[in-house]
């Protein structure tokens, strides 16, 4: 069996970052599984703009070349802010060939903990050893449904990290359980698509990105409690993609 220093699991931005910076380790012995920028493409909403600003949506690289600037030159033409969805795609797909051409699109179906680290299944049944491993899978498993919903069929209930074709709800009654970014967004272009949208807040009040004004106020403090890119929650410095908390229910 086959021995490798460090397997990423996980080809979207984040996976292919991590990538990009441990193949500068001279002599190490990398592998990368994944499909490239997959949940962005297949799970996403059609329409979808960016949140996160110009500064903080770049993919890292060693050499930092590999930037939306550098896509936007590439292309020959100015990418415009905020980001669409699938421009974004594109970019990600690009990075990937740049930085990380050889990444294998199969699935690891199991890892487990040995002796030489851990032992890794893929879909076709082939196993590996690897030192080390790198969990770069997504936001997609933290999707969470409210209680009420479990069990019902899915031709009634959904959730927004699963809405890429939003047209399919054109001359229904949809109603979105949630006040997120994902929630309001999705009600956005549920309605711009020709569905009739009812938006559900299951609290006294919608805070809309607040933490950032109030922090403000602490003066040099609030660079040290909050993401100058004003992404995430207090507290976390990394610019992390917003988790999808939502639900859309599907009136009969």
């Amino acid at each position: 069996m086959t021995t490798t220093d460090v397997t990423v699991l996980g080809a979207g931005p984040y996976g292919l970052a991590a990538a990009a910076h441990l193949r500068q380790i001279k002599g190490l012995e990398l592998r990368v599984f994944g499909e490239p920028m997959e949940f962005w493409s297949a799970h996403m909403p059609e329409g979808m703009l960016l949140r996160s600003p110009w500064a903080a949506s770049h993919i890292s690289d060693p050499q930092t070349a590999l930037t939306l600037d550098g896509f936007g030159a590439h292309l020959g033409s100015r990418i415009p802010t905020p980001i669409p969805l699938d421009q974004f795609v594109e970019y990600g797909r690009w990075f990937q060939r740049q930085a990380v051409p050889d990444v294998d699109r199969r699935k690891i179906t199991r890892i487990e903990k040995n002796s030489n680290g851990f032992r890794l299944t893929l879909m076709d049944g082939e196993q590996f050893n690897s030192r080390r491993v790198v969990i770069a899978a997504g936001i997609g498993s933290f999707a969470r449904w409210p209680q009420q919903f479990e069990g019902l069929p899915h031709e009634l209930v959904t959730h927004v990290s699963n809405q890429r074709d939003v047209r399919r709800f054109k001359g229904k009654h949809v109603m979105v359980v949630g006040a997120g970014q994902s929630a309001i967004e999705s009600a956005a272009l549920i309605h711009e698509a020709g569905g009739e949208v009812e938006i559900v807040v299951r609290a006294p009040n919608v805070h809309w990105l607040g933490w950032r004004a109030r922090l403000q106020k602490l003066g040099p403090i609030a660079k040290l409690l909050y993401s100058p890119y004003d992404i995430g929650p207090a507290g976390v410095k990394v610019p992390v993609c917003g988790l999808k908390t939502s639900a859309v229910l599907l009136g009969a």
